[in-house]
């Protein structure tokens, strides 16, 4: 996720026992570790939350919208078989005339 190799990952080590001196870096890693669980619980609850509220069938919705925006092949099959109008019937087919009063001014 962030790309730390080994060495960096080492570097960090010694700066933060540098740093926060060998007794305190214990304490404070567990508080590093406990704040991240926290955030973490609230990121699941937040999107338990919008889940709910939204409704599986919203997401179930995007889904397919997704699905048919990367797949514009698949649309256009679709659309064949299912005896859809092809555009150019549809840019061929005339449109109404609309009506005129030649009595207007």
């Amino acid at each position: 996720m962030f790309d730390i190799g080994g060495g960096e990952l080492f570097g960090l080590g010694v700066l933060a026992v540098l740093l926060f001196g060998p007794d305190r870096l214990p304490n404070m890693a567990r508080e590093a570790a406990a704040f991240l669980r926290k955030v973490r619980e609230f990121t699941s609850q937040t999107t338990a939350q919008i889940k709910d509220e939204t409704g599986s069938d919203l997401i179930r919705d995007i889904g397919e919208v997704t699905r048919q925006i990367r797949s514009p092949r698949r649309a256009i099959v679709d659309s064949l078989l299912n005896g859809g109008e092809s555009p150019a019937a549809a840019a061929a087919a005339p449109a109404a005339k609309p009506h005129f009063d030649p009595e207007t001014p």
